[in-house]
């Protein structure tokens, strides 16, 4: 089984990516993709786009060649209360929201503080997705930050940039999986693309899945119906 959509992809607006909105989109519809996310980094990250830059998602079409897009962001984990970088009201307009740690912005604390912080980040209702909690800079309880998850219906990411970006995540990433199986917690499947080839590449989370023997049919992207139920499942 594949996936239908990309729900982790950044452009060149986010300071450190190589390709443009359209091709993005463009290169998931060539990918047989049915939906793709656009999740720029939030204004908490150096160099990267402005709160404006959200607002103005509206010029953009929820359809193009022919597939679906979904209009978000990633946002930064900004403190150990696990507090965003951007507004409320702003999250609530985005058709998905991804809540990640990263060390350009994020405090690196001890477990507890590490898991306090991405549990504070869960409990955001407006929060989708938890992206790549598999970063050994950060180490966690995994166990309670998947209970956590569970507990709220938030998806936790299996990140398929993880081995080259986060060096020492296949244990950890395992792990995760193993307690989602044990918790019933939600998993979402991301490339992370920085560039447009990347769009829709999940080997590594693949792998993951089969290896540790989750199911792929439970994975949300694993069709339309799942993720929108996931997306809508606050309203």
């Amino acid at each position: 089984m594949g996936f239908v959509a990309d729900l982790h992809t950044h452009t060149l607006s986010c300071g450190h990516g190589f390709s443009t909105v359209t091709e993005v989109i463009r290169a998931a519809a060539d990918s047989k993709l049915q939906a793709v996310a656009l999740t720029e980094h939030g204004p908490g990250y150096p160099g990267s786009v402005k709160d404006a830059y959200f607002n103005t998602y509206r010029d953009i079409p929820s359809e193009m060649f022919g597939i679906t897009v979904l209009k978000g962001a990633e946002a930064n984990i900004m403190n150990f209360r696990g507090e965003l970088d951007m507004e409320q009201s702003r999250l609530a307009q985005l058709d998905v929201v991804i809540a990640s740690c990263h060390k350009e912005c994020t405090p690196v604390g001890t477990i507890d503080q590490n898991t306090a912080m991405y549990i504070g980040a869960i409990i955001n209702p407006h929060v989708d997705i938890i992206g790549h909690p598999d970063a050994p800079l950060y180490p966690i309880d995994v166990e309670e930050v998947v209970r956590a998850a569970a507990e709220y219906r938030v998806a936790l990411e299996i990140n398929n940039s993880s081995p080259a970006a986060r060096p020492g995540s296949r244990e950890i990433c395992a792990e995760i999986i193993h307690y989602a199986k044990r918790w019933g917690a939600k998993l979402a499947v991301g490339s992370d693309a920085h560039y447009h080839m990347v769009v829709g590449r999940f080997d590594y989370a693949c792998e993951m899945l089969a290896e540790c023997g989750y199911p792929l049919e439970n994975v949300i992207n694993s069709s339309m119906e799942k993720i929108m139920a996931h997306l809508n499942r606050n309203s």
